[in-house]
């Protein structure tokens, strides 16, 4: 018994709707893991910063009374750190935003073609 050529086509707009229903689905799925990733990285980036910037804060202290002890005028030792942070914001503002755009682009590159090769894979695995 075969079907008419109106059932077909109902068939056929019927999966074509599904198809896109899950493709939408699938995406939204593959968004929100991908938006959890980040803010999960992000975050925890953040937090390890925080960290960072308060043990640098103890060290330049640290390091200000120490010079300042040897120079026998604590004001001056964290004149000189704090020139020391100036110095290192000029060098940073004129030589690091390539440097970062190159491991940015880097590594961003490497997590989404590593995750479209991972679908690829479990896509093929699927379809045997």
């Amino acid at each position: 018994m075969s079907k008419t050529i109106k059932e077909n086509f109902e068939d056929l707009s019927t999966t074509g709707q599904r198809y896109i229903e899950s493709s939408i689905a699938f995406y939204k799925l593959d968004f929100f893991k991908k938006a959890i990733t980040v803010a999960v990285d992000g975050s925890h980036k953040l937090i390890l910063a925080f960290f960072l910037l308060i043990a640098l804060l103890f060290l330049s202290i640290a390091a200000g009374i120490y010079i300042g002890g040897l120079l026998d005028s604590l004001p001056l030792g964290y004149l000189i750190i704090g020139l020391f942070y100036i110095f290192i914001m000029i060098i940073s503002a004129y030589t690091l935003k390539p440097i970062l755009r190159k491991i940015i682009l880097k590594r961003a590159s490497i997590s989404y073609f590593n995750d479209k090769k991972k679908k690829g894979l479990d896509e093929s695995k699927s379809l045997q």
